[in-house]
């Protein structure tokens, strides 16, 4: 051990004063204790802004009277605020069994093992690594996705075949509070930006990412800054030192107006790490903390991929939260006006209600959500700077050209959690031409027009061709660690797609065993594009 080890070590165990800095892991199901608490009125929280910091949980349960004694418990052995521990660690597990029927029937199942740890080095640093890996025999329309795209949903690339997969994914950071009101972290993982179970902002959905954030937190205001390093692929044949860079700033500003009224400005840009003839790398113009990008696009010319969202969410009552985002990629008031389904309309809407204690019952919560998203949203015209990473959409798991509707109830009683989910998504198919479906094809790939040059006009939702895709799960769990949301969990899956092309696939899917939620699981998934 260097002598510089030996100094960390020596002032994580020694020092008298605990860190207030740590994260909580980026997981509902881990959030769920304080969930109700952050979301109710008179509550301060923007919530929109996920992962959590520990202070900001402890500040919503202590000013919720209805918050359970077991939620302090929970928070205390993960935060070590009050246990008076510098160093907390615990196990991350999967052991999974289960059985398809369908196209192809057969017996699934899921391994993997890992740990996540959090370290104070003082009061004002704390230092957090979590890793797991797995190895899977995934149920049918989960393998053909990790055939298309070569990764598993938001779990990291996918080397093996269908008999077995195995990835892995690990995240670290570094948090430092800089002033009281500032927050500075660095390292890997992931962020989730919206209200809502999908966000069209960013969300969980892709892979892990280095990252740089600056949080600042001053009375009713939220401003985040992201700075992000993203991976594309594409030709790299699975060797991640192939996979072409690219990079992400973005910008959240959250406001609460009133007591019940929140909005926010979102802004991300996108850009490509360049090539040999042009190496390009980070550009120090996006370093400004206070910009808006599109200006700072027209003044030095730039071919990146820019977009903007806007979103606002109200509280009703004590729980119920109403919630909006609108996310533009291009837009031009006349053509949305005329309706003519001009191809460059990119936009997408977000709608959707959150209610805890639903209707007086402790422990009910229910969600409803539609998900509206044009064609070619999240595109661009270099492929290498669309809104994705790792083969995987940074908002929507379906990409562009797809509406969305979903219902979503809880019941917990103790540690027990009966969950029910269920989806509906009506999405628009690619010919040899691109309609608008695909994300990781180029606009100049619409269709010709007979007059001469490309089709402008006449991209609705739906076309060329649509599928549709019902996913349904009922979950009956006992949670055996809050921490990592590990639990003994039989699950059902119902899955019915209707392909734009041939007979309906319908999927009964049953599972049981260990289940940890530690990192947000994403089943819903189809195929939108096929990744070599």
């Amino acid at each position: 051990m260097t002598r510089g080890h030996s100094l960390l070590l020596a002032l994580a165990l020694t020092t008298g004063i605990h860190a207030q800095t740590g994260w909580s892991p980026l997981s509902r199901e881990v959030e769920r204790p304080y969930a109700q608490a952050l979301q109710r009125f008179g509550s301060d929280v923007h919530t929109a802004v996920r992962p959590y910091a520990t202070t900001t949980l402890r500040g919503a349960l202590k000013n919720d009277s209805l918050a359970p004694s077991a939620a302090w418990d929970v928070l205390d052995r993960w935060s070590g605020r009050q246990n008076g521990r510098h160093f907390r660690w615990g196990p991350l597990l999967d052991a999974q069994g289960g059985y398809e029927t369908g196209s192809n029937s057969g017996v699934r199942f899921r391994g993997g093992a890992g740990f996540w740890s959090d370290v104070d080095l003082g009061s004002k640093l704390n230092l957090h690594v979590d890793v797991q890996a797995w190895g899977d025999r995934l149920p049918t329309y989960l393998d053909t996705l990790a055939q298309a795209t070569q990764v598993t949903a938001g779990e990291g690339y996918a080397n093996g075949n269908a008999d077995l997969y195995t990835h892995h994914d690990w995240n670290a950071h570094l948090s430092w509070d800089a002033h009281k009101y500032i927050n500075i972290t660095a390292g890997r993982g992931k962020h989730f930006f919206g209200e809502g179970h999908r966000s069209l902002f960013l969300s969980d959905e892709a892979y892990s990412y280095p990252y740089l954030k600056l949080s600042t937190t001053v009375w009713r205001i939220k401003y985040v800054n992201l700075f992000a390093m993203m991976s594309d692929i594409r030709g790299g044949f699975g060797d991640w030192r192939n996979f072409h860079k690219k990079f992400a700033s973005m910008h959240y500003l959250s406001w609460n107006a009133t007591d019940r009224i929140n909005v926010a400005l979102f802004e991300a840009i996108l850009w490509s790490s360049g090539d040999d003839q042009y190496p390009r790398g980070f550009d120090v113009n996006y370093l400004n903390p206070v910009l808006f990008y599109r200006p700072t696009e027209f003044r030095i010319g730039s071919p990146d991929n820019a977009l903007l969202g806007f979103a606002a969410n109200i509280k009703a009552g004590k729980h119920v939260l109403f919630y909006t985002q609108v996310m533009l990629d291009e837009f031009l008031l006349e053509q949305v006006r005329n309706g003519y389904g001009w191809y460059a309309n990119k936009q997408a809407l977000q709608v959707g209600v959150n209610a805890y204690r639903a209707f007086g019952v402790d422990g009910l919560h229910l969600r409803g959500e539609f998900n509206y998203i044009r064609p070619f949203m999240y595109t661009h015209s270099d492929t290498r700077q669309n809104y994705a990473h790792l083969g995987q959409p940074l908002a929507h798991p379906y990409g562009s050209n797809v509406q969305e509707g979903l219902a979503h109830g809880d019941l917990e009683r103790g540690r027990w959690v009966f969950t029910l989910r269920a989806s509906m998504a009506w999405m628009g198919n690619d010919s040899l031409t691109s309609f608008g479906n695909n994300i990781f094809r180029p606009e100049s790939e619409r269709p010709d027009n007979p007059a001469g040059g490309k089709q402008d006009f006449a991209f609705e939702m739906g076309r060329y061709k649509e599928s549709t895709v019902l996913h349904a799960e009922a979950r009956a769990g006992w949670t055996i660690d809050p921490r990592s949301a590990l639990r003994v969990e039989a699950a059902y899956t119902f899955r019915q797609l209707d392909p734009a092309w041939g007979s309906a696939d319908i999927t009964h899917f049953f599972r049981v065993g260990l289940a940890c939620h530690f990192r947000e699981r994403h089943p819903e998934q189809v195929v939108r594009y096929v990744l070599r």
